[in-house]
């Protein structure tokens, strides 16, 4: 990378494959690092890539092509990694963050995105390391889902939240204006959450109590949220279906104020509802009765127009930014132009690369949320001073 920083050239591209990330720590064998160092290293052969071993589980490619055949490699990829893991570990595509498995930067416009991948590559193994003498990860138990409801109520729910509840704004761009907030999501951060409490669990694969867990986080922000949403504007907390059936869930609607309720968005992941429709539907007609309203989020670019989000009831939705959204999205642009006459806001997320803001504008999204909009805020309000 610093070679061709100091000649950079076009239709350069960095793919990142991180094993690590992707993959339960137990499925993460030699072997099978092996094989798949292997299966990447010829097509980077094929492809005149130059290929890299960035710790024993992450690798990274360099190759020069254009956008089309970019979008080939990278797809071509994927393929090949994912059928050498299925035959290593049958059944294995439950337990595969694919999100994180495969990752490309083009280096002329997303080279700091790129650095920081890579950098992060070699950071993340040290905390594991640390953790325990042989760097080994363990499952994720019910005793690790009951230490951090005991931190909360031993924190208390101000310092709590002070410590693990952080928000990132959504915003309109319109072409010559400022940006104007939409929303704000609210959330507990798991990296700062995973420091203090369970820092050698393995969250990757752990199933049934991965969804005990986030049920459990569920009703931490449903009764910290007098203290984390501000009095005005519109704000979101993200939920699971099933956590709208729960005596906290009510308590927080028979203590909220209505005219704050208005300005509530509750989001639910996409798979989420779908796998709990018959239960979505009544919680839908609970939380429209009170006058809030419901976000989809977890949208993938694949997915755009899969799910009606207008039949669902939706006001919002958070379509993911990945490396080739742009061309996806293209491709389903008549999906989102239904979703918008149907007056549903679509918010492209995890925005990180200025592309997305390119492709989301073409195609009719002017909603983004993500780090490269955060720095963007941060500019907009230091010189506004």
């Amino acid at each position: 990378m610093s070679e061709w920083r100091k000649a950079p050239t076009s239709d350069t591209s960095l793919i990142a494959i991180s094993v690590n990330n992707a993959l339960p720590e137990a499925k993460r064998t030699p072997e099978l690092i092996e094989a798949l160092a292997q299966s990447m290293g010829k097509l980077a052969a094929r492809v005149r890539a130059r290929f890299y071993k960035a710790t024993p589980g992450d690798f990274v490619l360099i190759a020069n092509a254009k956008e089309g055949a970019m979008v080939a490699i990278v797809r071509d990829l994927k393929i090949d990694l994912l059928r050498t893991v299925e035959g290593h570990f049958p059944g294995s595509f439950g337990t595969i963050d694919q999100t994180r498995l495969v990752v490309a930067y083009d280096l002329l416009h997303n080279y700091r995105s790129a650095a920081d991948r890579v950098t992060r590559f070699a950071q993340s193994l040290a905390p594991q390391q640390s953790a325990e003498g042989d760097g080994k990860l363990r499952p994720l138990t019910g005793t690790d889902i009951e230490r951090v409801m005991a931190a909360y109520k031993k924190f208390g729910t101000d310092r709590f939240v002070k410590a693990f509840v952080r928000y990132q704004d959504a915003v309109i761009r319109t072409p010559g204006q400022p940006m104007r907030k939409l929303m704000t999501e609210y959330f507990i951060s798991m990296d700062l959450l995973r420091k203090p409490l369970f820092i050698d669990v393995e969250m990757r694969g752990s199933g049934r109590l991965f969804n005990e867990f986030t049920l459990m986080l569920d009703q931490i922000m449903l009764e910290a949220f007098p203290l984390i949403a501000p009095p005005e504007g519109d704000c979101s907390i993200n939920l699971n279906v099933q956590s709208v059936f729960t005596p906290v869930f009510e308590e927080f609607f028979s203590k909220a104020p209505a005219e704050r309720i208005k300005n509530v968005v509750f989001e639910f992941r996409q798979a989420n509802i779908v796998e709990h429709f018959d239960e979505y539907q009544v919680a839908r007609s609970l939380i429209k009765e009170r006058g809030a309203r419901i976000g989809v989020d977890q949208i993938f670019p694949q997915t755009v127009g899969l799910v009606d989000i207008d039949y669902l009831g939706a006001s919002v939705a958070k379509i993911h930014w990945r490396a080739g959204a742009d061309e996806i999205l293209e491709q389903r642009r008549r999906a989102l132009k239904y979703m918008i006459d149907c007056g549903v806001q679509p918010i492209l997320i995890r925005v990180d690369d200025p592309r997305a803001l390119d492709a989301g504008e073409a195609n009719g999204i002017n909603a983004f949320q993500g780090f490269l909009i955060d720095s963007q805020i941060k500019d907009q309000f230091a010189a506004a001073q």
